[in-house]
């Protein structure tokens, strides 16, 4: 005998895939508007669901060419034809669609890495740029596509279970006993509650907060090296060593600054503030409060270390259209103008290298020395814009600021002062 009722396993992929697409086509609908971290946030979701959706979707197919399913129900020649077609077109659009979607991903002027879930690495495909607008064509296309087939196939059902009291709902909804009208609306009330859903859900980030954030385990947090490490360091002492004088009453020295400090920034993305961190960089601090005139500062920053809470988007800044981190691996800032501003309040006028631009860049910072130990705190702003980070689209300023926030904070330690013999 030909079975009655769908196998728990397709009707399990039913309605899995179809509380997903309706929940994917209005998540489609709500990625409109300004970029912005929720924005970002939505597109992740949105890719994360589309594969889902494709890998339900070839487990639904297998199992409905290779297991046995009731018969097809009787009526006109038309209505045979036209629900056939309508269930190959929805399997078209659950394979197509997120195909499609994975292309533009993959050829994206901006490669940003998919982490389904954000947990999940998912390879882009290995395709040129030129497949990029037919597949955002097709993609659009699949997305009215499914708003057709899924009111043709509820009205469908719905026909044949009330209007020539077939069955039909029973063979697929679990639970669904006679009229089914019970089981009918709760259908619909779950397909309406995941559109709903689709329209309104904001992915909670699981990461924590950049400041809060664990940093990598083979580097130390906000890792500070001690100075001098390159060539560049070393001539910047050397040139700082002939500059200073033989016997002063705080002679210059060589400040090493304590792992454990912390360099981050914070930029604005339509209002809202996106923090973020440097987990490696080094300083050359030669510095004597008497002897400002003689004194230097050279930090380097890794680039490639940018933290701020999220893979992806720590993915996008080290791309092309921001640092660049292939062709500009390092930022510099070179300061030899230091002043006194009052108290324990100082300035340091020098120029900051980023993204193989140069500019001048000002520093102010509050440093407390006590004995051979310092504790230094401080803050800068840039104009993003004026170095070129933000590419394409990303350079207007109307969704992310042209100003980003710079602060820091660190220990620090020079050699132990001896008394001066004369």
């Amino acid at each position: 005998m030909p079975a009655q009722r769908y196998s728990y396993t397709a009707i399990t992929l039913h309605w899995l895939i179809a509380l997903l697409l309706a929940f994917q086509i209005a998540l489609g609908w709500a990625l409109e508007g300004n970029n912005s971290p929720e924005l970002f946030a939505r597109y992740q979701l949105h890719k994360s669901v589309g594969i889902t959706i494709l890998l339900l979707s070839l487990a639904r197919l297998a199992a409905r060419l290779f297991t046995s399913r009731p018969p097809a129900s009787e009526g006109p020649a038309w209505t045979r034809a036209l629900a056939g077609t309508v269930h190959w077109l929805f399997y078209l659009v659950m394979i197509l669609g997120p195909v499609t979607g994975w292309l533009l991903v993959s050829t994206a002027r901006v490669q940003v890495p998919t982490l389904l879930y954000g947990i999940v690495p998912w390879p882009h495909l290995p395709v040129g740029r030129s497949w990029h607008e037919p597949a955002e064509s097709i993609h659009g296309a699949m997305a009215w596509l499914a708003i057709g087939l899924f009111a043709l196939h509820i009205a469908g059902a719905l026909r044949h279970q009330w209007l020539l009291g077939k069955p039909e709902l029973q063979r697929m909804i679990p639970f669904a006993r006679g009229k089914a009208t019970g089981a009918a609306i709760g259908a619909l009330a779950l397909v309406g509650a995941a559109f709903v859903a689709g329209q309104t859900i904001y992915p909670e980030r699981t990461r924590p907060p950049a400041e809060k954030a664990s940093p990598t385990p083979t580097v130390a947090p906000a890792t500070a090296v001690v100075a001098p490490t390159t060539k560049e360091d070393e001539a910047a002492a050397a040139e700082a060593d002939e500059e200073a004088p033989e016997d002063t009453a705080q002679p210059l020295a060589d400040w090493t600054v304590a792992s454990g400090g912390r360099l981050g920034f914070t930029a604005r993305w339509n209002g809202e503030a996106v923090d973020g961190r440097f987990s490696r960089w080094r300083a050359v601090i030669r510095f004597s409060p008497d002897e400002l005139a003689k004194s230097m500062i050279r930090v380097t920053v890794d680039l490639a270390s940018a933290d701020t809470g999220d893979g992806q988007r720590d993915d996008s800044l080290k791309s092309s259209d921001f640092f660049d981190v292939g062709s500009h691996p390092s930022a510099v800032f070179a300061a030899r103008d230091i002043r006194h501003l009052g108290g324990d309040r100082y300035e340091a006028r020098g120029t900051l290298d980023l993204h193989g631009v140069s500019k001048p860049a000002t520093v102010r910072f509050t440093l407390r020395i006590d004995g051979d130990k310092a504790r230094v705190t401080g803050t800068a702003r840039i104009d993003r814009t004026a170095f070129g980070v933000g590419q394409g689209e990303w350079a207007a300023t109307d969704a992310i600021a042209a100003g980003v926030d710079i602060a820091f904070s660190f220990n620090a330690a020079r050699p132990a002062s001896k008394p001066t013999v004369r």
